[in-house]
């Protein structure tokens, strides 16, 4: 998979998620705040792979940049189950397939080549995007 590819799904994602919002505040208060923790971990782990390819875009070389990208793309399909889990029953099948069949899309890539095909740069603006969007829902659910 192209990473253009799987930033493109992963802000899908995100703003699918964010779209439920209205429903997810109907959730007890203690659920309601164990998404948003897990939303703003996403968040989190977005904003950290960010700088890494930053950081790989003045120095291409730095592979201990390049493997703190990677281990933080791979932590994302584990929060999403766990948000996922935890909206279990407060989500009709068919959203919940929708999510799986998102999460699916979320194949490992090859990120040496993507950021030789892209730049690192524009690779880092996208998560950023995503990144936002899981911060906005993190807030929605507390609003």
């Amino acid at each position: 998979m192209r990473f253009a590819a799987y930033t493109q799904h992963l802000i899908g994602l995100g703003q699918t998620i964010y779209q439920w919002a209205g429903q997810l505040a109907e959730m007890d208060r203690v659920r309601r705040e164990k998404v948003a923790l897990y939303a703003e971990e996403i968040a989190a782990t977005l904003a950290r792979a960010a700088a890494a390819l930053a950081a790989l875009e003045h120095a291409p070389d730095d592979r201990p940049a390049l493997l703190a990208a990677t281990r933080e793309l791979g932590r994302i399909s584990g929060y999403v189950e766990t948000i996922m889990s935890a909206l279990q029953r407060h989500l009709d099948g068919r959203k919940r397939a929708g999510v799986k069949r998102r999460l699916e899309h979320l194949q490992p890539f090859e990120l040496e080549a993507a950021l030789a095909e892209n730049g690192a740069f524009r690779q880092a603006r996208r998560l950023t995007a995503a990144e936002g969007y899981f911060r906005a829902l993190a807030d929605a659910l507390r609003a």
